[in-house]
């Protein structure tokens, strides 16, 4: 609210809002949040999915990831179900990501031709913010094309006949190949404004909620958190005292002791 004002916080409410009646209302075949769930449910349980990426083609959501990363992660990372019994499921994925064209030039090889299944959200906007147009209206263009080339990519790939096509010698041939068929999921708003926001995040709340239900977890408890939360009340009078050293295990207590060293205590 600081940073933009009451006005825009509120419209950021009002997004959130928006897809909370979308959520209770839609019908299963067009509940946004409701498809997003299954999709993550049937990659994991079908396809063995380890992992999620999101990658939103905006400067503005270069932090949008992180925060993803805390919503799913802490929520659905348990290996217990509502009952206290072990799960038979895999449940919540790893979220990883990071905005635009950089990833392009990273991890997105891994994506296209390595050995894993990595289903990816693509976010993108059909105007750059306000603020930026129409200054950058052409690079904006470039932009977008890149995230609808990456898509197109995934989903079809390149055949070796089509490889082959381009006089490519035939020893790099299959190192050229795409097999494609990669899942994805393309977000694309009108622009990116504090409504947008609230809604994409709605979105994702309510994916994570899906799945949690879906896989019998309660999605709103984080013990794991806290347990190295007290863990670490235990450790402190160590590394600044050295008293309470001998209730260490050997790793830990060893730890403390060259941190000590180093400390010079």
């Amino acid at each position: 609210m600081i940073a933009i004002g009451p006005e825009r916080f509120r419209e950021m409410l009002d997004g959130f809002h928006l897809v909370d009646e979308h959520f209770r209302t839609a019908d299963p075949e067009h509940n946004v949040p409701l498809l997003l769930g299954l999709l993550g449910v049937w990659y994991g349980a079908f396809f063995d999915a380890q992992s999620h990426a999101v990658l939103p083609y905006s400067h503005y959501l270069s932090k949008f990831t992180a925060y993803l990363q805390q919503l799913d992660m802490e929520s659905n990372g348990k290996s217990v179900d509502r009952e206290g019994q072990p799960v038979r499921w895999q449940t919540g994925p790893v979220v990883w990501g990071t905005p635009g064209t950089n990833g392009q030039h990273a991890y997105y090889q891994l994506i296209h031709q390595g050995t894993k299944v990595i289903p990816a959200d693509l976010i993108g906007f059909a105007r750059p913010v306000a603020e930026l147009e129409p200054d950058l209206a052409a690079q904006h263009d470039l932009l977008m094309a890149n995230l609808f080339a990456q898509g197109q990519a995934l989903a079809f790939g390149k055949t070796p006949e089509e490889v082959a096509a381009e006089g490519v010698p035939a020893e790099l041939v299959p190192h050229k190949t795409f097999k494609g068929n990669h899942p994805t999921t393309t977000v694309l708003a009108e622009e990116l404004t504090p409504s947008v926001l609230g809604q994409l995040i709605a979105m994702y709340e309510h994916k994570v909620f899906v799945q949690g239900a879906i896989w019998n977890i309660d999605s709103f408890d984080q013990w794991g958190v806290e347990l190295g939360k007290v863990l670490a009340k235990k450790i402190e009078p160590v590394l600044v005292e050295g008293v309470g050293g001998e209730s260490l295990d050997s790793s830990t207590g060893a730890l403390a002791a060259r941190y000590r060293t180093l400390r010079g205590r």
